[in-house]
């Protein structure tokens, strides 16, 4: 099994599956499994992290040369034991054990932070986290702070379809958001508590783990084919523990889990595990401060089919969507299923109810963004799509980015083409009422007037 403190590329063999009218894949992208050639580990070099200094890891001294010869006697450690007369674990201490960050003495949990298989898991995740705050969190950060957040402001609603389980890349760019609405087919899930479980099932829980988010963490986006397998394989399911992990990754604190169900209505109704009543959607609601004095912040995870024939048999996924617009949607990664004649519905949704789209060229396609109706800007660089989705190359994108528009570099990469310097992304605000940039910015260039009307 691979562990991020020695992680050995794998070759994945592209897979697609052939879309039908009676067959569609929903939220979820298209197999990717390829990971391209020439990639190396991330250095392991240590960066400001919001969590590396909580790491029990952290707190284990290397020890020096002795001078002293003589051989010093063994000693046994105590076997860790767990304090069953504590309180139950709450959500924040679950998410704080998953990623290997130090819980409180009194914590049932505690003891076990200073097992060897712990601590490597420690060292292992903070490593990994080090490796993406370098190359990704950081950058994305500085870059919305800079470039997106004084053309959209802070955004109420962040709606992140298609995605998945993928928080920690909305959170780098919507780190101020109220609520975040994230889609996909990959099931809602569960944790069996961690005190309940011994250590075997423990260590092999997270090293599930690792596995799961070991390819968001390197590359910036999930492989749906091996979250299918990852996410059944032990106590930890599904894409909750996904969600807690990447939430105390970023520094947060988990206030409350609550799963839910979206009835035909649209209404919202709370339920006691993830198994939501026959016709509803299931869901699960995470709450979350940066502070105990910041103010509840709120990640929904949905699984649902957004395709036009399922929304059309049940449309309660944007019945109850609407209820947060408008909202600024994020789309990366996302399979270019919003190309597709069957993603209408989901696309039109978008389009009418979102202040302002973030996407990279997977996303919506360009000429569904008129002049006069969108002010456009772009960022970084269009090289193209993977040979696996060859038939989306977009011509008057590339156009757009050959013009001499003034497009401004991206120092992160982002989306499939994740290398810096071949990555794109697109903010389309809808024209109005809106937040100049401020000086030193560079200025909203309008698309080229001969763009090709949407097709309706």
């Amino acid at each position: 099994m691979e562990v991020f403190g020695n992680f050995s590329i794998r070759m994945w063999r592209c897979a697609i599956f052939l879309i039908s009218a009676m067959a569609v894949p929903a939220f979820g992208q298209f197999e990717t499994d390829t990971i391209p050639p020439g990639v190396v580990p991330r250095s392991s070099a240590p960066v400001n992290s919001p969590t590396a200094a909580e790491s029990p890891a952290a707190l284990q001294a290397p020890q020096s040369a002795s001078p002293i010869t003589q051989p010093t006697p063994a000693i046994t450690p105590a076997p860790p034991v767990l304090l069953l007369n504590a309180p139950t674990t709450t959500a924040d201490e679950k998410a704080r054990f998953l990623t290997g960050r130090r819980l409180n003495p009194g914590s049932r949990l505690a003891s076990l932070q200073s097992t060897p298989w712990y601590l490597d898991h420690s060292k292992s995740y903070s490593s990994a986290w080090r490796g993406f705050d370098e190359k990704y969190f950081s950058k994305m950060r500085a870059w919305s702070a800079t470039q997106l957040a004084p053309r959209v402001g802070t955004p109420s609603t962040v709606y992140y379809l298609f995605g998945g389980p993928d928080f920690i890349n909305a959170y780098a760019l919507f780190p101020d958001a109220t609520t975040y609405i994230l889609g996909g087919l990959e099931p809602v899930g569960a944790m069996i508590p961690p005190e309940q479980l011994d250590e075997a099932k423990l260590s092999t829980g997270l090293t599930g783990l690792r596995e799961s988010t070991s390819v968001i963490l390197q590359f910036s986006h999930f492989i749906t084919k091996d979250m299918k397998v990852d996410f059944e394989k032990t106590d930890f399911k599904g894409v909750l523990p996904i969600l807690l992990s990447f939430l105390s990754l970023g520094g947060a604190e988990v206030v409350g889990v609550q799963y839910f169900g979206i009835d035909k209505s649209g209404s919202f109704n709370v339920t006691q595990n993830p198994q939501a009543p026959a016709g509803m959607l299931p869901g699960v609601k995470v709450d979350f401060r940066k502070s105990a004095v910041s103010p509840i912040q709120s990640v929904y995870y949905i699984q649902a089919d957004a395709s036009d024939g399922a929304l059309k048999s049940n449309p309660a996924l944007l019945t109850w969507m609407r209820k947060f617009a408008p909202g600024v949607t994020y789309l990366k990664a996302a399979s270019y299923l919003l190309h597709e004649n069957y993603f209408s519905t989901v696309r039109t949704f978008l389009l009418q109810e979102s202040r302002a789209i973030l996407q990279d060229d997977s996303g919506i396609p360009i000429r569904f963004f008129p002049p006069g109706t969108w002010n456009v800007t772009f960022f970084g660089s269009y090289s193209g799509t993977l040979d696996l989705f060859a038939k989306y190359f977009q011509t008057d994108l590339s156009e757009i980015y050959r013009s001499g528009l003034p497009i401004a570099p991206l120092d992160f990469g982002t989306g499939y083409k994740w290398k810096v310097g071949e990555s794109n992304l697109m903010l389309a605000v809808k024209a109005g009422p809106a937040p100049l940039p401020p000086s030193g910015l560079l200025p909203l260039p309008q698309q080229p007037p001969t763009l090709p009307e949407p097709v309706r």
